[in-house]
């Protein structure tokens, strides 16, 4: 019986990590809303999360492998063989612009992180609240214009703005899909360009989340692997349960968004949304 449990909630990690990862949902958020409302044993050891996350990057990765591969090896041919043909030169400046674009958010994320997270332990629930809010509006100010821009082509300036405002998707509760892919509208991007550029950043900023939690953990094993016991046969199948469940769910989520956001089908995310942020705020408050 408890086994049954356990592979029950570990099933249910996975899913809500995969699902809200990629769609306009805080993924954080929910998994912080569970713990908090329902009292659920949550296993928030660095190797737990990682793994999570991990499922997630593999997924986005393998969804957009051919795009991503393509790019990186145009990339290098720019860069040692001085190839300058006009497919390459474009990859180029693609990957150039992701780089520009994930810059803001490693130099001053960590800082805006360090900021918010006292007032966000002591008021998890109302910070979630008022950041799923934040983002209902955001894609209802978006609604009307998923299908009005065509612009394909990215700049370095396109890259900035939408680094910048990526910034603000540390708040707990605020998607990042959602700021990125209204940045990238603001800026007259179609809608197929701006959510591929947001998920092909998801990919080094995963990582550096990655590191960053191995940081925190000052690279020691001990706080790194905390829940996780190697000679229990029991705990590996939980974590690759959740591992396997948080790559499936993350890839056909994906699959999704993609179809919805081209129909400009936002309106059960950011009814979703506020909906879930008022729970929040509310359970919060009362809390």
């Amino acid at each position: 019986m408890v086994f049954l449990f356990e592979i029950i909630k570990y099933i249910i990690l996975g899913l809500i990590q995969g699902i809200t990862e990629v769609l306009p949902v805080s993924s954080s958020g929910h998994v912080a809303f569970v713990q908090e409302v329902f009292k659920f044993d949550i296993d928030n050891s660095v190797f737990f999360l990682i793994i999570l996350n991990l499922g997630s990057m593999i997924a986005v990765f393998y969804y957009l492998r051919k795009d991503i591969i393509e790019m990186l090896r145009d990339f290098l041919k720019y860069v040692f063989q001085k190839n300058r043909e006009k497919i390459v030169v474009k990859s180029f400046c693609y990957i150039r612009n992701v780089i520009i674009g994930i810059i803001p958010l490693f130099i001053f994320g960590y800082f805006l992180n360090l900021l918010i997270y006292p007032f966000y332990e002591s008021n998890p629930l109302i910070m979630i609240g008022i950041g799923s809010l934040a983002t209902a509006t955001i894609l209802y100010v978006i609604r009307n214009v998923t299908n009005s821009n065509i612009n394909k082509e990215f700049t370095g300036k396109d890259s900035f703005f939408i680094g910048i405002v990526q910034i603000i998707s540390i708040l707990p509760g605020l998607s990042r899909l959602g700021v990125t892919t209204a940045a990238g509208l603001h800026r007259k991007l179609s809608m197929d360009s701006a959510l591929k550029f947001t998920f092909i950043m998801f990919i080094p900023i995963s990582i550096g989340a990655i590191f960053q939690q191995v940081i925190t953990a000052e690279f020691n094993p001990e706080q790194i692997v905390t829940s996780f016991d190697f000679t229990n046969v029991l705990h590996y199948i939980y974590y690759l349960s959740a591992f396997a469940v948080s790559i499936v769910t993350t890839y056909f989520a994906l699959k999704w968004v993609f179809i919805w956001f081209r129909r400009g089908k936002l309106g059960f995310f950011y009814i979703y949304n506020f909906i879930f942020g008022f729970a929040a705020l509310i359970i919060g408050i009362r809390g």
